[in-house]
């Protein structure tokens, strides 16, 4: 049987016998597997050392044909489960004489009406911590709560614009001045770039007049060039040299998921803005 390939999966686990929370590694080396544990407060540290199959797999808990890297992910599934809402599988860690742990997990298997309980048990021995390896741990807790604050933030990122225009290029709404820290404007004006992604809900009024001889008007909204809402408005009509048109204002609005870096803009076809009479463009981040 072909060798797999060397491999390592982590994560953060707590046990029932104490509110303590430990970092744990699985690292699959040649087919062998090491379960390292630590203590996040205190920094102590376990292993079992290398083990082959046979160490910790016997005719009781066996799977078919699995192999050491399916055994691996087995015992991360059990790592993993969040306690009191996975009922198939349970996880122990008990002290022992001489500063060792016993690891013990637990994992249900249903087949229609029966249930079969499997179990694995590990011995894990002290590792000596030098002052090097427990300032490395804690920088890597820094390290994981800032990523864990900076989550929060980017999905908590309030993002809102109100902007106006009266002017237009080649169809394309010109905006004024965008002040928010969540958009920036294009060169020519006539786009707003998305910085944070998100849900949004977006409000597009425009106030104009209907430029085309019997063709009817229509204004967009856009999301890199692709239309994702458009309106129809009215034409003007020319009877005998006599011209018949009104000013008027056209609306639009949506909720839209959002990537960061999309260019938004609105377009107007067989219709010009009014002067002296602002279009508005509200956007709103709702959601992550």
């Amino acid at each position: 049987m072909a060798k797999l390939p060397d491999s390592q999966v982590e994560g953060i686990t707590g046990f029932s016998s104490n509110s303590m929370a430990y970092r744990y590694v699985i690292s699959l080396k040649s087919d062998q597997v090491n379960i390292w544990l630590e203590d996040r407060s205190s920094k102590k540290q376990w292993q079992t050392g290398l083990l082959n199959k046979e160490d910790y797999v016997t005719a009781a808990n066996a799977f078919v044909d699995a192999s050491a890297s399916d055994y691996v992910s087995c015992f991360k599934q059990c790592l993993d489960s969040p306690f009191g809402k996975d009922e198939d599988v349970e996880r122990k860690l008990v002290p022992q004489n001489g500063r060792k742990m016993k690891l013990e997990m637990s994992l249900k298997i249903r087949l229609l009406r029966s249930v079969r309980t499997i179990n694995y048990t590990f011995e894990l021995k002290p590792i000596a911590v030098e002052p090097i390896d427990i300032l490395e741990s804690k920088l890597k807790d820094q390290q994981e709560e800032l990523e864990r604050l900076r989550g929060k933030i980017s999905l908590g990122t309030t993002a809102f614009l109100y902007v106006e225009s009266e002017a237009m290029l080649d169809s394309k709404l010109q905006w004024k001045e965008v002040a928010a820290e969540a958009f920036t404007l294009n060169e020519d004006k006539t786009s707003i770039k998305v910085l944070v992604s998100g849900i949004y809900s977006f409000g597009l009024v425009v106030n104009h007049t209907p430029t085309a001889n019997g063709a009817p008007g229509l204004i967009s909204l856009q999301m890199n060039n692709e239309t994702i809402q458009s309106v129809a408005t009215g034409s003007y009509y020319c009877r005998s040299g006599a011209y018949v048109t009104h000013q008027t204002n056209s609306s639009l609005m949506c909720v839209v998921q959002v990537k960061e870096g999309t260019d938004l803009s609105a377009i107007c076809t067989n219709t010009s803005v009014i002067a002296n009479t602002p279009s508005y463009f509200t956007v709103a981040r709702i959601g992550g």
